[in-house]
């Protein structure tokens, strides 16, 4: 199925989570990054339970800390 990444067209496995998608892409699950689906945020206890369905937009959003 397509979805959009990180405004990229990505095609994935249908049944995929939201831990899965980032394994797909190479993202390790760090404090510092926030998952969204669809413009809702997803909390990283939900990653492995939340199924990615066609057509749905996620972004991975990577915080910068500092001065």
């Amino acid at each position: 199925m397509k979805i959009t990444a990180s405004g990229m067209e990505l095609e994935v496995p249908a049944g995929s989570t939201v831990e899965t998608l980032l394994n797909i892409l190479g993202e390790t699950v760090r404090q510092d990054m926030i998952v969204e689906l669809n413009r809702r945020f997803i909390h990283v206890r939900d990653y492995s339970t939340t199924i990615v369905n066609e057509g749905d937009m996620v972004e991975m959003i990577h915080l910068s800390f500092g001065g």
